[in-house]
């Protein structure tokens, strides 16, 4: 429930502390306090305030949102939780949503990494508000560790609350994306007189063994000719550079984009290993649909 002004004046004592006097009180306890409950405590009076847009002044007075991203790098989950869920209820703050792109890295960082599954929860309304109200770039807040990790969450959670938030962030803004997972991808090596896809060898041969560069482009025709845009893709030109080797038995993310679809449709994609980009390109596609 949403107050006014007049309602927190009615129902503040004559003698007692308004509303904003209070939250920075809880902030001031924050950075002073040892006590683990306190902390806990305090966390979750503030994340409550947050719900509520009559105390978002207050709270970037007191500067609370710092206390939000800190609670977020301690170990202790019931903080990080009160943590995330004070920056879901906030988030469509103008003010608020500035300093979430700012620690946005911070913020994904603990979606990606935690089993908690209240956190993951309150992380996917999050994601979901910032990019339904256009606070936050669909390319940095989505990148593959992240789709990845929803993915896994729809798959294997108990909880329809997740599954289905799961389901509205891959099919609102991230249904024209295609990834898949190589693990332990065979080695496929060129014969002696073909180069290899890195000149980093030495005349003995190569140091170590690597995935053949026309493989990785054969994975990206792969998903264009069978899911994205789908059977009946023609490649009608095609752009694309190794930049680092791709390296066997290294998980290898495998990301494309449909970026136009019309009669001659563009796509870019990339593979990754270690959120390092190995390989990359574009290309134009002549869709099934179009073809005589």
């Amino acid at each position: 429930m949403f107050s006014s002004h007049r309602h927190l004046k009615r129902r503040t004592p004559d003698q007692g502390i308004d509303r904003r006097e209070y939250i920075g009180h809880l902030v001031d306890e924050y950075y002073t306090t040892t006590n683990v409950e306190a902390l806990e405590q305090v966390t979750a009076n503030l994340a409550n305030f947050a719900y509520d847009p009559i105390n978002w002044p207050h709270l970037h007075e007191a500067e609370a949102f710092d206390v939000f991203i800190a609670s977020l790098k301690v170990q202790n989950q019931n903080l990080q939780l009160h943590g995330i869920a004070a920056i879901c209820n906030i988030c469509l703050d103008k003010a608020a949503a500035e300093l979430i792109r700012e620690h946005l890295s911070i913020i994904s960082g603990l979606f990606v990494r935690t089993d908690h599954p209240e956190i993951v929860l309150h992380s996917l309304a999050l994601f979901y508000q910032l990019l339904n109200a256009g606070q936050v770039d669909k390319e940095l807040l989505l990148t593959p560790p992240l789709l990845k990790g929803v993915q896994e969450w729809r798959q294997k959670s108990h909880d329809q609350r997740i599954v289905k938030l799961c389901q509205l962030l891959l099919e609102d803004f991230a249904r024209r994306t295609e990834i898949i997972e190589l693990q332990n991808v065979p080695p496929i090596l060129p014969p002696p007189e073909q180069p290899c896809t890195s000149s980093s060898q030495s005349a003995a041969g190569p140091k170590e063994r690597r995935v053949h560069g026309a493989l990785l482009n054969a994975v990206v025709a792969g998903i264009m000719g069978t899911k994205l845009p789908g059977p009946g893709t023609v490649v009608l030109e095609q752009s694309f550079k190794f930049l680092k080797p791709c390296r066997i038995e290294t998980d290898t993310v495998v990301t494309v984009r449909l970026l136009q679809s019309r009669k001659i449709s563009t796509a870019e994609y990339d593979c990754r290993q270690n959120d390092e980009i190995v390989f990359a390109g574009n290309a134009k596609l002549l869709t099934r649909n179009h073809i005589d």
